[in-house]
């Protein structure tokens, strides 16, 4: 039996960039036939296009205003749209239930729009660049500045491209970037196609260590013939607390699967600068052991200890055999007690707008960036 996902005859199938306010009712049914969500107990509607998944937006099944009509009313709310420019789209709705996990429709997706207003029209949509390609330019234009000493003959000098990165000025935008991205994701490296982690061994246990996880295809982890099974992915000596704030609460969020055992979060300090104590946390998250083919959103909020000098956290695939294994991705560090879609840390992206500023600022300098 197919599972089928459509509009319904009054939901609109296109938005406008900006539209805040449109929300698009869909149908769950097996062969057009429309699915009871009566026992649902989570909902995910989960955006694409071309290139993959891009971000998702969970529905409360106690909205539903009728669940035995397999009806889904997905909100295009200021979060969802962020960052979606015009173009088309596909959209899935996972169901999870006592029985499992259900994703329609089960062939292919169901489409939709995303329009330009008039503003975005008349080029104001803002684009990205990688922050990687923003400092190459930034280097390539510092060489074009001539820096000489006064007077007609002076010398010729050499332009200092750290200072220039590091300058107040440079700095000052960075952190306006910084703090206007809503749910900052202080992970970094999270969209590398690399694998950032590597296993290491530490008496009878195997971990996978490393702050980065890959997140443009899932990272699966098999676990070996030893007492414990981590992916820690923020580890440091016990005098580094890598940026992050004793008492300050902080969420971690994703989506994983495991084929046996349990997965929890682990969380561990270190209070001394020496040594690695509690409150060295397991808790399970919650997630049904299943073939490893379906990956399920979870999150976990922690706070850090006051005192802590040093830092890890992860997940733990406990009470395992060999040869089991989890897979994660799309994982998110950020401050709060609330996980937001996933997106970049913001060093890794510049709005075009933020590149147009330092361009100027660059050109005023008498140099140029093409």
């Amino acid at each position: 039996m197919a599972k089928t996902l459509s509009f319904t005859d009054t939901s609109p199938q296109t938005v406008k960039i900006g539209d805040t306010t449109t929300s698009f009712t869909l149908i769950c049914g097996n062969d057009n036939v429309a699915t009871d969500l009566t026992n649902a107990t989570s909902i995910t509607a989960k955006l694409g296009n071309a290139s993959g998944y891009l971000k998702s937006a969970t529905v409360d099944p106690a909205s539903l205003t009728d669940p035995t009509t397999g009806q889904v009313t997905v909100k295009f709310n200021a979060d969802l749209m962020t960052s979606l420019p015009a173009g088309n789209y596909a959209i899935e709705v996972w169901v999870v239930d006592s029985t499992g996990t259900s994703i329609y429709p089960s062939d292919g997706s169901t489409g939709f729009t995303i329009t330009n207003n008039i503003q975005s029209a008349n080029g104001s949509t803002i684009t990205t660049i990688t922050f990687d390609d923003f400092v190459e330019a930034i280097n390539k234009a510092a060489s074009t500045i001539a820096k000489g000493d006064k007077g007609d003959k002076g010398d010729t000098g050499t332009v200092d491209n750290t200072g220039l990165i590091s300058a107040p000025a440079f700095q000052s935008l960075q952190t306006q970037v910084n703090n206007s991205a809503v749910g900052t994701n202080l992970l970094i490296n999270t969209s590398s196609s690399a694998t950032n982690g590597k296993t290491v061994m530490q008496g009878n246990s195997a971990y996978i260590m490393g702050p980065y996880s890959r997140t443009d295809s899932y990272e699966q982890v098999t676990a070996p013939s030893t007492s414990e099974f981590y992916y820690r992915f923020m580890w440091t000596d016990p005098n580094d607390i890598n940026g992050l704030t004793p008492g300050e609460t902080y969420t971690i969020s994703g989506s994983a699967s495991h084929t046996v055992g349990e997965l929890r979060f682990r969380l561990g300090c270190s209070t001394d600068g020496k040594n690695w104590n509690g409150p060295d946390d397991t808790s399970d998250l919650g997630i049904t052991v299943s073939d490893g083919s379906v990956l399920t959103p979870f999150s976990y909020t922690f706070t850090i200890p006051t005192g802590a000098t040093g830092i890890y956290f992860g997940l733990q695939n406990y009470d395992y055999t060999a040869g089991s294994l989890f897979r994660f991705k799309n994982m998110k560090l950020e401050k709060g007690s609330k996980a937001t879609d996933w997106c970049p840390n913001p060093a890794e992206i510049l709005t075009q707008s933020d590149y147009a500023k330092i361009k100027a600022a660059i050109v005023a300098l008498g140099g140029s960036l093409s």
